[in-house]
């Protein structure tokens, strides 16, 4: 079985050091990929999902790492979720992570 095309898109997204939650990208029922990399960094994040006007209040540790490309820093969704996706800092430290969709 062969899986779908996409054209993909990768964006830096900088993530502030108040902890507040940055949407990263708006619901699309269309969405088939995504990938979160948190590789600029030591410091791990938290991803939640909701829609496009309202913060999660929960979501899925991802530790980070300053080693670009480690893989244990990467999230790649198996299914992408197509509600919005948003993302924090767990400390008070701001750093960037890089998202790669197919929108």
């Amino acid at each position: 079985m062969r899986g779908h095309n996409a054209s993909l898109t990768s964006k830096n997204v900088t993530l502030p050091a108040d902890q507040s939650w940055v949407k990263l990208l708006d619901d699309n029922s269309s969405r088939m990929y995504l990938v979160i990399q948190n590789d600029h960094d030591n410091h791990a994040i938290t991803i939640g999902f909701s829609n496009n006007t309202t913060a999660p209040t929960t979501g899925l540790n991802l530790k980070g790492s300053a080693q670009v490309g480690d893989k244990d820093a990467t999230w790649e969704f198996s299914v992408a979720p197509i509600n919005a996706v948003w993302a924090k800092v767990n400390d008070n430290h701001a750093h960037d992570i890089e998202v790669i969709y197919d929108d």
